[in-house]
């Protein structure tokens, strides 16, 4: 009858449908290779630079992943997964709850490029005072939140204003290591995913002229 043939023409897969498909399909595999390239890089980077203090990787990565991945859960998954895989042979942090602080305080950047950027054409960019902001800001919130996380589990500062202060003052010699490894690898980041960005509108003007 009737309902059976709109039945079984609801069920025909159609032409632009099976595009979508496939469509998904490949950003969803791109999407997933990404994240383990990107986790096999803030790792080697990691392990590489173990030697100099707070000079590490991960911050650019978490920037990158901000603005690549369509997905936000997978954009705070890689980060965190850097941490997890780097993690091992490396240094403990001394306690879980000193672990959970620089967990989220590597989190920042991938949020923080998130609200910077804008969607243009399927693509999250930044704008130059996004990419500044990108470059500077998480280090100083690093510095911030991970220091005040040591004064507060007390030990080695006085609980006190005066204490938090020379906490601080005492981390202050830390803060450059961290601040130029985060403009060098939020730098390669950014430059990175603009290139990819370039790379794949080109790709789509010639699909689009053949």
């Amino acid at each position: 009858g009737a309902f059976t043939r709109r039945t079984i023409a609801s069920n025909q897969s159609t032409p632009l449908n099976d595009k979508r498909s496939v469509h998904l399909k490949s950003s969803m595999v791109r999407e997933w290779m990404m994240f383990i390239v990107l986790v096999a890089i803030g790792a080697a980077g990691r392990w590489l630079c173990r030697d100099i203090p707070n000079f590490t990787p991960a911050a650019g990565v978490a920037v990158f992943a901000g603005l690549y991945f369509s997905t936000p859960a997978l954009a705070i998954l890689t980060p965190l997964a850097v941490m997890v895989v780097s993690n091992i042979g490396l240094q403990s942090y001394g306690n879980w709850g000193m672990l959970a602080v620089v967990y989220a305080a590597l989190l920042f950047p991938v949020f923080l490029s998130r609200v910077l950027s804008q969607s243009e054409s399927g693509r999250r960019r930044l704008r130059p005072t996004g990419m500044l902001a990108c470059g500077v800001l998480p280090s100083i919130f690093f510095f911030l939140l991970t220091n005040f996380a040591v004064w507060f589990g007390g030990g080695l500062y006085a609980p006190t204003p005066t204490g938090l202060l020379n906490c601080y003052i005492q981390a202050i010699p830390f803060y450059h290591y961290t601040l130029i490894s985060d403009l060098l690898f939020i730098g390669i980041a950014i430059l990175s995913y603009e290139l990819i960005v370039y790379f794949d509108h080109l790709n789509q003007a010639m699909a689009v002229e053949n």
